[in-house]
């Protein structure tokens, strides 16, 4: 988010804003305050920019997510094991679990995507590298695998909501060869703990240089090329095959993962293929099942990324020709659904 394009102001909900009041009073010695809606993404969670009056426009993050659709106890536990681990995640202030709200310390305005076509851009880039390099190293906390049946279930979702359900189509039966493959990529790699959804919008840049992460609660080892496809081929930011080669060769200058360059490139492709794959399911279904638009402009986009990645390998080629031959079909049934 860029602070010079400021959310308009959002009404909370009485009882959150009852549960809130004592908590600032607490922090600041305030009990009013002016809240802001942020961005919406692909959850059911809330965010809230608060900025209590008298208190010096020292700000906080109030976050509302639903219990019983998020899951709030490993929000808790990630936290407190990233900041362990020397990464820079929110605070907890205070908490109510059984609400699911949580006040938290503001990390500020930027997010990368706001930072990237400025000339903070390479700075911000490097950060994010070097705190990636931190994720990887954290071992053991708890922190669950990344199962084949994961991989498997969230292929399942771009071929009911995509295909089925938007496209009205099957997905033709030889594909399941080819995500079996995209699979198999996953477990030959070395794994480590990876965030899973590294990319522009949750990671934020402050004046100072430090980069700041959140949407870490769905953290899982998983394989190490992982995180690196999230922010180099990102859902919402398109950087130029030279720049992805250039950052490519940063991380592996840095990592103390063992990684030949050529197999490591096809590995981080054959990631972000699958995760690809599983937003274009998941904005799909965003949609139909539950009603938030907000996502479908990006299929298309991320859709031409995808064909491109998979016409460049010969595994994944009949794939992507599928998929290109599909875009029309999809153009016309987006504008149907966000009408």
């Amino acid at each position: 988010m860029n602070p010079d394009q400021r959310p308009p102001p959002a009404t909370l909900d009485t009882s959150l804003r009852q549960w809130l009041a004592p908590q600032l009073q607490r922090l600041t010695g305030a009990e009013e305050f002016e809240s802001s809606a942020l961005r919406v993404e692909a959850s059911f969670r809330k965010f809230y920019r608060i900025v209590p009056t008298q208190a010096d426009e020292h700000s906080f993050i109030v976050m509302s997510a639903p219990p019983t659709k998020e899951n709030n106890t490993a929000f808790i536990h990630i936290a407190d094991v990233f900041r362990t681990g020397g990464i820079g995640v929110p605070e907890i202030l205070a908490q109510d679990t059984d609400s699911g709200w949580f006040l938290l310390s503001d990390l500020g305005c930027w997010d990368l995507e706001a930072v990237y076509p400025t000339k903070r851009k390479d700075a911000a880039l490097g950060a994010a590298i070097e705190t990636l390099i931190c994720i990887q190293a954290i071992e053991g906390q708890g922190i669950a695998p990344y199962t084949v049946e994961r991989f498997t279930d969230e292929l399942g979702i771009f071929t009911e909501w995509f295909v089925g359900d938007l496209l009205n189509l099957t997905l033709p039966r030889e594909f399941e060869d080819v995500f079996g493959r995209l699979i198999e990529q996953t477990q030959a790699q070395p794994q480590c703990c990876i965030h899973r959804d590294f990319h522009c919008r949750n990671l934020l840049y402050d004046a100072a240089g430090n980069l700041g992460v959140v949407d870490f609660q769905d953290a899982l080892i998983g394989p190490v090329s992982y995180d690196l496809a999230s922010l180099l081929r990102d859902c919402y930011y398109t950087f130029s095959e030279h720049e992805i080669h250039h950052w490519r060769a940063r991380y592996l200058a840095l990592t103390p993962f063992d990684l030949a360059p050529e197999s490591f490139a096809r590995a981080l492709d054959w990631a972000a293929v699958q995760r690809q794959l599983k937003a274009i399911g998941i904005f799909a279904r965003l949609a139909a099942r539950d009603g938030k638009k907000s996502h479908l402009a990006y299929i298309e986009p991320v859709l031409a990324r995808l064909v491109d990645v998979c016409l460049g390998y010969p595994d994944l080629r009949s794939l992507g020709k599928w998929l290109d031959a599909r875009k029309s079909d999809a153009h016309h049934a987006l504008a149907t659904r966000s009408g």
